[in-house]
Parts: C-alpha cells; structure tokens; sequence
C-alpha cells in the first residue's frame, strides 16, 4: 500500500473511534460517509449480515487484538515467570 492509499476498514476501524462506532450501528452508512477506505464488496456484504451484536463483538474483538499485539510488538511478551526468576 502506497502513502496515497486509502487505509483499509480494518486500520479505519481500529484508528478511528467515530468510524467505529458509526460502523457498528450502521456499516453502509458509516462507509458511505467515510471518505476513501478500501474494502471489498464481499466484506461489506459479510459484515453488512451480522446482526448488530456480532458486529458489535466482531469489531471489538478486532481492536482489542489489535492493540494487544501492538503492545507486544513494542514491549514484549508478558511473562510473569517463577520465583526462580526474581
């Protein structure tokens, strides 16, 4: 993707929390108003199918992995580790 691209849903989703919750509550409107962002027909259908719940939870979850393995990219793996290794 060049710098001229537009952002996918999926970095849309994750970076832009009006986008997010606008998406959530009506995905066709949320892209209809949202400028470039590239995305296929076949995911507009597919997340256009789920009842607002599961779309509510796909989304969720989505950013929570998101800034999860940013987090770990950033600082590591959590290991609490042993007694022994205090």
């Amino acid at each position: 993707m060049g710098e001229s691209d537009p952002p996918t849903i999926w970095v849309r989703l994750v970076a832009d929390e009006r986008f997010r919750a606008a998406f959530i509550e009506d995905p066709l409107r949320a892209l209809a108003a949202a400028g470039p962002v590239t995305v296929s027909p076949e995911q507009v259908r597919q997340l256009d199918d789920l009842d607002i719940e599961e779309r509510r939870a796909f989304v969720v979850d989505l950013v929570r992995d998101a800034y999860y393995k940013g987090g770990q990219a950033r600082f590591g793996l959590w290991d609490e580790g042993t007694d022994d290794d205090r």
